[in-house]
C-alpha cells in the first residue's frame, strides 16, 4: 500500500493475511465525521487486526495513523523502504 489509504482503502486490505505499506503511507477512517459508519467490512476487518478499542478510537476520531503506528498496532505487517 502507499499514499493515503482512507476508508475502503484500508478496510478491504485489512482482510488480507499480509499487508506491506510504503514509508509515509497514512491510514484514516473518516466516515463517522460524515455521519456514516465504516463500510466495506471495516467494522469487521479493522477490529480483527487492531482490536476493538483501537478500531473504535480510529473510527470515532478520524485521526490519521502513520506507518510506524500502523505497524505497532498490527494494522500492517511490514513497512517497505
Amino acid at each position: 500500500m502507499h499514499g493515503s489509504c482512507v476508508g475502503a482503502g484500508i478496510e478491504v486490505p485489512a482482510f488480507a493475511s499480509r499487508i506491506v505499506a510504503a514509508q509515509g503511507t497514512v491510514f484514516r477512517l473518516p466516515e463517522v465525521s460524515m455521519g456514516l459508519i465504516p463500510g466495506a467490512g471495516g467494522c469487521v476487518s479493522i477490529p480483527r487486526r487492531i482490536g476493538r478499542h483501537r478500531a473504535y478510537w480510529l473510527c470515532v476520531t478520524g485521526a490519521a495513523l502513520d506507518t510506524e503506528t500502523a505497524l505497532a498496532w498490527s494494522l500492517i505487517d511490514e513497512i517497505s523502504r
